[in-house]
């Protein structure tokens, strides 16, 4: 067999100095202290709430393959999690408290003092995330009704939730997200509604920053659905009708944004380097994204009518959208939509090759 050469990267600190029982020892704080070699390796690192800790059992001696546990159960030495192992390596999964220059604290570790750490990584969950996503009763349940967890969350108030979900659409967590779940939380609480994805339910938003997809994802109206209307007036505000015209507006209060800078007033700091300034330094965007993820959730709990206005009204709604045929461009011979071409003969060309003007949505707004 091959072996192999481990080298240490850093060594435990905590208050037992001899084996003892190990639940003791994981109730306790624990401190890593990492060799000046590898400090660099640690950015980020506040980004992982939890972490596995691999060690070293270096007062371990000797190893059988198979014994009894504490519970008298005869079992091989890979089944437990005992320190008498061929390799004396040992891994436990701790919560990260707090990151420290060249020291880590951290809780649940049952490593004791002077442990040698041989390795840290992000604690990888997708393996139980993937048999709860594939569980065939809940796969079932969201065939027939794929917003059965979103609805649910909504009736309940687990914003926290709805903002996590949401997150997975916006790529990054921001007041401005939250903004948006919590005002359409609301809206769809307040109207005892669901979105079918039929144009039933319709979403009316002012914006085209992070708040609207919060709307989009609470509310399941997109563009993709044509139950979501932007209207280019740059406001933070959105508005929820039925069908039938019946409809509530949310708009942000001019003193929202004071509100929320008070709660975080670090935020800005950070924002302004990273984000208006444009600098990508790694460590300057991991502390933005952290006080982000803390102001994103912190803002949830704001009361929602400190942060917006809220008004009943009657709204003037488009027909449903309509089905446009599709023909193939001459050009570029492309199928896009007939209202979306110019014609000439008996021939389509598409705005594209035809050079016309065509509206187009970007960060600015709508062009033409």
């Amino acid at each position: 067999m091959k072996t192999f050469q481990v080298k240490a990267v850093g060594i435990v600190s905590n208050a037992f100095n001899d084996p003892a029982d190990y639940h003791k020892i994981k109730e306790k704080t624990s401190s890593i202290i990492i060799d000046d070699e590898y400090s660099k390796g640690l950015l980020n690192i506040k980004d992982c709430e939890y972490l596995d800790i691999v060690f070293w059992f270096h007062k371990s001696a000797g190893f059988t393959l198979s014994g009894k546990t504490f519970s008298g159960a005869e079992r091989g030495v890979f089944a437990p999690r005992s320190p008498k192992r061929p390799n004396a390596i040992g891994v436990t999964t701790v919560k990260l408290l707090e990151c420290n220059k060249n020291k880590i604290i951290v809780e649940g570790l049952d490593a004791i003092n002077n442990t040698p750490v041989i390795d840290i990584k992000c604690c990888d969950t997708s393996l139980f995330a993937s048999v709860a996503e594939s569980d065939p009763v809940q796969l079932a349940i969201l065939k027939s009704d794929p917003r059965i967890e979103i609805r649910n969350n909504i009736v309940s108030g687990k914003t926290d939730t709805l903002l996590i979900k949401a997150a997975q659409l916006h790529g990054h967590f921001c007041p401005g997200l939250a903004m948006g779940v919590m005002a359409a939380a609301f809206a769809m609480r307040e109207l005892k509604v669901d979105s079918d994805g039929m144009e039933n339910l319709l979403a009316i938003t002012e914006t085209n920053n992070c708040f609207a997809d919060g709307v989009q994802f609470v509310t399941g109206c997109s563009f993709g659905n044509n139950a979501l209307i932007f209207k280019d007036i740059g406001k933070t505000a959105f508005t929820l009708t039925k069908r039938d015209g019946e409809g509530i507006r949310l708009c942000s209060r001019h003193e929202s944004r004071d509100i929320i800078e008070k709660a975080f007033p670090d935020f800005q700091k950070y924002y302004q380097l990273v984000i208006i300034e444009q600098n990508r330094d790694a460590e300057l965007v991991a502390a933005y994204k952290r006080i982000a993820l803390q102001r994103a959730f912190g803002t949830l709990h704001i009361p929602l009518k400190k942060l917006f206005t809220v008004i009943r009204l009657h709204v003037n709604i488009p027909d449903y959208a309509p089905i446009h045929e599709s023909v193939v461009c001459s050009v570029c011979h492309e199928s896009v939509m007939k209202s979306k071409t110019t014609e000439k003969e008996d021939s389509f060309i598409c705005f594209t090759c035809n050079h016309s003007n065509y509206g187009f949505l970007d960060g600015f707004g709508i062009h033409f």
